[in-house]
């Protein structure tokens, strides 16, 4: 497998899934695969606000965004790249849409 991303872009996220279980509390609560951003973003963090307003200048929503990168990347660890398009399309709400309009069919 060839992964592109930078080399520095893989240490801070290894950096921070670290420190997410190492430091941050209710270690039980998380994987050692989740980042900090993601992890604010899916618990709802009040941080979360904070850690996007650092990351601004180079991207918009980071916690959002990193908990997309934390389940996609588990779910392609995993071998279900196809069913992302699933966790994204129930994310923004289209999935429950798209069940009612294949219950007329």
């Amino acid at each position: 497998m060839i992964d592109n991303t930078p080399r520095w872009i893989k240490i801070g996220d290894a950096m921070s899934q670290l420190l997410n279980v190492a430091l941050l509390p209710r270690h039980k609560e998380t994987t050692a695969n989740e980042s900090i951003s993601g992890r604010a973003h899916r618990c709802g963090w009040r941080a979360e606000r904070w850690i996007d307003a650092i990351f601004r200048p180079w991207e918009k929503d980071h916690c959002r965004n990193s908990h997309e990168a934390d389940v996609a990347r588990s779910m392609k660890l995993l071998g279900l790249e196809a069913k992302r398009e699933i966790f994204v399309r129930a994310k923004e709400g289209m999935f429950q849409s798209s069940l009612d309009a294949n219950k007329d069919e």
